[in-house]
């Protein structure tokens, strides 16, 4: 009965000897640790090097006092970034301590859960910003416009002048743009969604991509039994993987190699609620494992440097002389409204990677 108890709990069981060794782990446990198997018999102490996970719980034998709320980000699946959030208790045989117990769980959804919510905040307030902004430059911008007309009639015969002029123009053809790009960005997106085949969008857009940059060379790595599906609105899914491919090519200044990679991915989590607040969820709800499709987009660029990779999606923040920096921002609006998060890993002088994971499944999809 214990056992079954055990194998049934929803949430992840570890339990270790006093000497590190691992006496049990639970069914859900091993699948939340796919990407760093624990079986018992293996010794906790050789294994705590590998992540942060298991470093703490080798140094929690020898803890007097067991901390109770932790969380840390380890290596996953396939290259996945987890996170976990667990508790430790001691293990006891009538009053002698003979190990100890951790509690954990997939944390994964409740980091994108509040990634996304904070990311919808900051649209709100940008939005708001960007309206008043909008119409207080849209005028004075237009009577420019209209004066550089006047001017352009007058002063056929002067050269430096209409150069003058011209170049006035283009400044405020580039304003309107900014304006217009800024307004689509804060603009909530409305979601067409139907189930999208998602190798089949990746290849439509790296030939576009391709015909732009014929100096890139882009190879897809799919899988070869099933081809990964998502519910998606299939226009906005294409602009954040063009918009991802773009800055890759742009990176690599239009020579050199992308590799897109495309597998399934699952999640194991019964809080998807935002900021840690924990709520009931019925027993036989079927939210303890999502299933995602993780697109990996990986460029042998120079790289992101370290100081401004934290600065990577804030809107408007480029390094380029005639980027708007939107695209990326609006890659990463676009992911979050599905459901999903955009990453970003980067190391300079070796490239830079960016990893989408959508779910496969809307909730209005049943």
């Amino acid at each position: 009965m214990e056992k079954m108890i055990l194998s049934s709990f929803r949430a992840g069981i570890v339990a270790m000897y006093m000497d590190g060794t691992i006496a049990y782990i639970n069914p859900i446990g091993k699948k939340i640790l796919e990407g760093s198997p624990l079986k018992p018999g293996e010794s906790i102490h050789d294994r705590a090097g590998e992540n942060s996970f298991f470093r703490v719980l080798s140094e929690s034998i020898a803890m007097n006092y067991l901390p109770t709320r932790l969380e840390v980000d380890l290596p996953g699946k396939d290259g996945e970034r987890q996170f976990l959030g667990f508790t430790l208790s001691e293990l006891k045989e009538g009053k002698k301590k003979i190990g100890i117990c951790a509690f954990f769980k997939d944390l994964t959804h409740v980091e994108m859960a509040e990634e996304n919510e904070n990311l919808k905040q900051r649209l709100l307030l940008l939005g708001q910003m960007a309206a008043g902004l909008a119409h207080e430059i849209r005028n004075p911008i237009a009577s420019i416009g209209v004066h550089c007309g006047i001017l352009r009639s007058h002063i056929s015969g002067d050269e430096k002048l209409k150069s003058s002029v011209g170049m006035i123009s283009q400044e405020i053809g580039r304003v309107e743009y900014i304006i217009r790009e800024c307004l689509n960005f804060v603009r909530p997106a409305e979601l067409s969604i139907r189930t999208i085949v998602v190798d089949r969008i990746v290849e439509q857009v790296v030939q576009r991509i391709q015909a732009i940059h014929p100096g890139m060379e882009f190879r897809i790595d799919k899988p070869k039994d099933k081809r990964p599906a998502v519910e998606a609105d299939e226009g906005l899914l294409e602009q954040a993987i063009a918009n991802i491919l773009i800055n890759a090519a742009e990176a690599c200044n239009g020579k050199g190699k992308v590799d897109i990679t495309i597998r399934t991915a699952r999640y194991f989590s019964d809080r998807v609620d935002l900021n840690r607040r924990i709520e009931t969820i019925l027993p036989a709800s079927k939210e303890i494992e999502k299933e995602f499709v993780r697109i990996s987009i990986n460029d042998d660029g120079p790289g992101i440097p370290l100081e401004i990779q934290d600065r990577i999606f804030v809107p408007f923040f480029t390094t380029k002389k005639t980027g708007t920096g939107i695209g990326l921002p609006m890659a990463q609006k676009i992911v979050h409204v599905h459901g999903g998060i955009l990453d970003l890993r980067s190391i300079p002088g070796k490239g830079t990677e960016f990893i989408l994971k959508i779910p496969a499944r809307q909730k209005s999809g049943g």
